[in-house]
C-alpha cells in the first residue's frame, strides 16, 4: 500500500503538467478568438516609442491646408491650380508626384485640358489616385472610381483604398486592390518601387514620427516665387490635411491622422524596408510552451524556478521581437505567449499554494519527512503490524551543531538508511528527536535481529550537508499504538537498553500524564493556577526595575507541583499556549493595577520555544498586551537561548514582530547553549540574561567570574543590558555591582512571591530602601 506522503508527492508530479495545459489551452483559445488586440495594440506602440527614427526625407508631403483653402479662396481648386503645381514640381526636381484627390469627375472641358496637358508635359512621372468601393448600399458588387479618361491617359493609377480594423484604427496598409479581376498596386508601393502580394497587407512603422516628414503647403507651391525645399529629386504626395476636408484616419500610435501623412507614412515604412514580415501569433506561444514543457519535464526544477523561468521567458520574448524589428528580420505577436506565460505562472503559483497546504497536513517541516499525522492515517486503514520508532539522544546539542538546512540533510539521510527496515520505505518524522516506521512483515518474527540491523545502519556518522555527525539511539516497538511505540523508546533510555516493548507500567505512566493534563485544564479554566513575580533589581540605580512572571500550581490533592513536570506535559500535548496567556493576562491585570503606585515598572513572561514558530500565537500576545492599559515597553518576553537557534529563520521573523510592537525580548539562560554573541547580535533583543549556573559560583569559580566579566563587556559594546538570575548572597551582588551588571535576580534578592506580597512590600519605595539597607 502506498503511503499518504508517497501518495500526494505521486499526485504532485502528476499535476506538474497540469499548469502547462492550462495556460496551453488558454494561449490557443486566445488565438483561435483574436482576442488580446487591445494589447497588442499597446505593446506594438510601446515598441515603436522604443524604436523611434526620422522619416528619410525622400517623401515630401504638399498639404492642402487650412492656409491654402482661406488664401484661395475656393473648393474644389481649378484644376489649374494642380497644373502649376505640377510645374513647379518638376521645375523644382521632383522625379515623382502623386496626387492622393478625387479626379473620378469633370470640371469645365477647359480646367480638365489645362491640367491633362500639364500631366502629358511632366517630365516627373505622374500618379492619380483610384477608389475601390461599393457600387450601391443594396448590391454587393464592388467599382472602381478612376480619374477622367484625359487626366489617366498619361499618368500611373495607383490604389489609395485605406482598411480600418474593428476598433475604427488604421495600423495596416495593403499591397494593392482588386476589382472586378482589375488588380491596381497601392500608391505607397508604387512610391517606393516596392511590389508585394496584391491581396495581402503590411504594419505600417509606427516608430517612423510623421513629424519628421518634410512638408510644404499648398498655396506656398503655386504662388511663391521660389520653392521654400529642396525639391529635386525627391517623390512628392499631394493631398488634404486641413480638418475641414475630412479624410482623417485614427492611428495606434499618433492618433488622428491626415489620410496623405498616412500614406507618407506607409511609403516611408517601404523605404525602410520595416514592411516586416510577420510570422503571425504561433511561433511565440509554440516556442514558450516548448521551453516551459522541457522545464516541467524536469523533476529538479522547484515550482519557483519554474515560474521564474516563466517570467524569464517573457523578457526574452520581448527581447526578441525588440531585436528582429530592430535588424528588420521579421515581426511576431507576443500576446498569446504572454498569456500563456501568465497563466502558467498563475496556475503553478496556485497549484504550488494548494499543494503545499494538502502536503503541510502531513509534513514535518523540520525534516520533510512525512509526520505523525500521516503515520496515523497509514494505521487507522490498514493493518500495519508493528511499530517502532527511534529516540535521538541529545538532540538539544544536535541543534546546536546544525543549521535548519543541515538538519533537514540531516533527516533525510537518517530517513534513507533505516527505510530499508520499514514497509513501503517509508520513514516518519513523529517527533522534533524522533522518527518512526511500520515494520516490514519479514522482519516480524525477529524484531532483535530488526534492531541489530537498525543499530548497525547508524553505526557510522550521518551526514548533514557537509558535517558527520555521529547519532545515538534507542529504539521501541508496539503491536498496538504509536504513543505506546514512544513510551517504549523513553523505557529503553532510562534502562539503558538499546531497544524495549511497550508494557503495563509504560501504560501506567501515560494514564497519570493524560490525568494530569486534565486536572491542569480544569485549574487553568478555573483560574486555580497561581502567577508569582521575582523582583528584578536595577544594581546600577539601586531600586526596583520590575519582576519575573511565574507560575504555580498548588494542587489539592498531590500538593505543589513543580512547574518541571507540568510544563513539558503541555508542550508535548500542544496546550503550553493556554497557560502562556493566563501568565500574561494576570501580569496584565497587576501590573496596571501596579501602576497608579509605582509607575513604569516592567515584567518579563516566559514563551516557551514551542510557541514562538507559532504566528497566531504571537500575534494574540501582542493583541493582548496592546489592549491593555500597560504600555507595550513595561512588557518583556523572555525566550530561551537555545530556542531560538532551532529555527533562526522563524524565530528572527517572530522576534521582529514583538519588538516592532514596541514589546522588549530578553534571552533567557545564556551561556547554556552555544550560540555567540555575534549570532545574537542578529536577534531583535533587547537584553541577555545570564543563567544562574555561572552566577551562583562566581565569587569562588574563576572561569564563571571571567565568563559574567566577559559577558557584560560583550552586551554592554552591543547595546544590550544584562540580567543576572541566581544571585544568593551579598558579595555576590556586590560583585555584579561592581562589574556594571545592569539587574540582578535571585533569592538574595527575593523569592518569587504572591501578588499580594509584591504590592505591600515591594511597591512602597521607603519599605524597600529599609529592606535592603538591612
Amino acid at each position: 500500500m502506498k503511503t499518504v506522503f508517497s501518495s500526494i508527492r505521486a499526485t504532485a508530479f502528476r499535476l506538474t503538467f497540469l499548469p502547462w495545459i492550462l495556460a496551453f489551452m488558454a494561449g490557443f483559445a486566445l488565438v483561435f478568438a483574436d482576442f488580446g488586440n487591445d494589447v497588442e495594440q499597446r505593446l506594438s506602440n510601446l515598441r515603436t516609442h522604443i524604436l523611434d527614427k526620422p522619416a528619410s526625407g525622400d517623401i515630401i508631403i504638399v498639404e492642402i491646408d487650412a492656409e491654402s483653402l482661406q488664401k484661395l479662396n475656393r473648393w474644389p481648386f481649378p484644376r489649374e491650380y494642380y497644373a502649376k503645381a505640377l510645374d513647379r514640381l518638376n521645375e523644382a526636381g521632383a522625379t515623382q508626384i502623386a496626387f492622393d484627390i478625387d479626379f473620378s469627375s469633370r470640371s469645365s472641358a477647359r480646367q480638365d485640358q489645362i491640367f491633362a496637358d500639364a500631366i502629358k508635359e511632366s517630365e516627373a512621372t505622374v500618379i492619380l489616385a483610384t477608389f475601390r468601393q461599393r457600387a450601391s448600399t443594396i448590391r454587393p458588387e464592388f467599382i472602381e472610381s478612376l480619374p477622367i479618361p484625359v487626366l489617366r491617359d498619361n499618368a500611373f493609377l495607383a490604389s489609395v483604398n485605406v482598411f480600418p480594423d474593428s476598433r475604427g484604427q488604421l495600423n495596416r496598409y495593403s499591397y494593392g486592390t482588386t476589382t472586378a479581376s482589375t488588380a491596381r498596386p497601392s500608391m505607397a508601393s508604387m512610391l517606393a518601387e516596392v511590389s508585394g502580394n496584391i491581396n495581402q497587407s503590411f504594419a505600417i512603422d509606427q516608430s517612423i514620427n510623421p513629424q519628421t516628414i518634410p512638408r510644404l503647403s499648398f498655396v506656398d507651391l503655386i504662388e511663391s516665387k521660389e520653392v521654400p525645399l529642396d525639391l529635386k529629386g525627391k517623390k512628392i504626395l499631394i493631398g488634404a490635411t486641413a480638418i475641414e476636408l475630412g479624410d482623417r484616419y485614427s492611428t495606434n500610435r499618433f492618433g488622428m491622422l491626415a489620410g496623405i501623412v498616412i500614406q507618407a507614412i506607409a511609403t516611408e515604412t517601404l523605404i525602410h524596408g520595416t514592411n516586416l514580415k510577420d510570422l503571425g501569433k504561433f511561433p511565440a506561444l509554440l516556442l514558450a510552451a516548448a521551453v516551459m514543457f522541457a522545464c516541467a519535464a524536469c523533476r529538479k526544477l522547484s515550482s519557483r524556478r519554474l515560474i521564474g523561468i516563466a517570467f524569464a521567458s517573457i523578457v526574452a520574448l520581448v527581447l526578441l521581437l525588440l531585436l528582429a524589428e530592430y535588424l528588420r528580420l521579421f515581426t511576431f505577436s507576443n500576446v498569446p505567449a504572454f498569456f500563456f506565460l501568465t497563466i502558467y505562472m498563475l496556475s503553478q503559483k496556485l497549484l504550488t499554494t494548494t499543494t503545499a497546504l494538502q502536503t503541510s497536513r502531513y509534513v514535518y517541516e523540520m525534516s520533510g519527512l512525512p509526520n505523525e499525522a500521516a503515520m496515523q492515517k497509514i494505521i487507522d486503514t490498514s493493518n500495519f503490524g508493528y511499530i517502532a520508532t527511534a529516540r535521538l539522544a541529545d538532540f538539544r546539542e544536535l541543534l546546536i551543531l546544525t543549521s535548519s538546512e543541515s538538519r533537514r540533510d540531516l533527516f533525510q539521510n537518517l530517513a534513507d538508511r533505516l527505510k530499508f527496515l520499514a514497509r513501503d520505505e517509508c520513514i516518519y518524522h513523529v517527533d522534533p528527536d524522533m522518527v518512526a516506521w511500520i515494520v516490514k512483515n519479514e522482519y516480524t518474527v525477529d524484531i532483535q535481529g530488526h534492531f541489530d540491523t537498525a543499530a548497525a545502519l547508524l553505526q557510522a556518522p550521518v551526514m548533514a550537508q557537509e558535517t558527520k555527525i555521529k547519532i545515538e539511539t534507542t529504539f521501541g516497538i508496539s503491536s498496538d499504538s504509536l504513543d505506546q511505540s514512544k513510551i517504549a523508546s523513553e523505557q529503553a533510555l532510562v534502562a539503558e537498553t538499546k531497544w524495549a516493548w511497550h508494557d503495563f507500567e509504560s501504560d501506567q505512566a501515560v494514564g497519570q500524564k493524560r490525568n494530569l493534563l486534565m486536572e491542569l485544564d480544569q485549574a487553568i479554566e478555573g483560574g486555580n493556577l497561581g502567577v508569582v513575580y521575582q523582583p528584578k533589581w536595577n544594581l546600577l540605580a539601586n531600586k526596583l526595575d520590575g519582576a519575573e512572571a511565574l507560575v504555580r500550581w498548588q494542587h489539592p490533592e498531590r500538593g505543589l507541583i513543580s512547574p518541571e513536570i507540568f510544563i513539558p506535559l503541555l508542550e508535548k500535548a500542544g496546550r503550553i499556549d493556554r497557560l502562556t496567556y493566563h501568565v500574561l493576562q494576570h501580569a496584565l491585570d497587576d501590573l496596571t493595577k501596579w501602576g497608579k503606585r509605582r509607575p513604569g515598572l516592567s515584567c518579563s513572561v516566559n514563551i516557551s520555544a514551542k510557541l514562538l514558530g507559532d504566528k497566531d500565537f504571537v500575534n494574540k500576545a501582542i493583541g493582548m498586551v496592546e489592549n491593555s492599559d500597560v504600555d507595550n515597553a513595561q512588557i518583556v518576553f523572555e525566550v530561551t537561548e537555545t530556542a531560538t537557534m532551532a529555527d533562526p529563520e522563524r524565530s528572527v521573523y517572530a522576534l521582529k514582530l514583538i519588538q516592532n510592537s514596541g514589546i522588549r525580548v530578553s534571552i533567557d539562560d545564556y551561556g547554556t547553549g552555544q550560540s555567540s554573541m555575534s549570532y545574537l547580535q542578529r536577534l531583535p533583543v533587547s537584553e541577555i540574561k545570564l543563567d544562574q549556573s555561572f552566577v551562583k559560583t562566581m565569587t569562588t569559580d574563576n572561569v564563571n567570574r571571567v565568563m559574567v566579566v566577559s559577558t557584560i563587556k560583550m552586551a554592554h559594546a552591543l547595546g544590550y543590558k544584562i540580567v543576572a538570575e541566581g544571585i544568593e548572597d551579598q558579595p555576590c551582588l556586590e560583585l555584579l555591582t561592581r562589574y556594571r551588571c545592569d539587574f540582578g535576580q535571585g533569592w538574595h534578592i527575593s523569592k518569587p512571591v504572591t501578588p499580594e506580597v509584591f504590592e505591600a512590600e515591594w511597591l512602597d519605595c521607603a519599605f524597600e530602601e529599609a529592606r535592603l539597607s538591612a
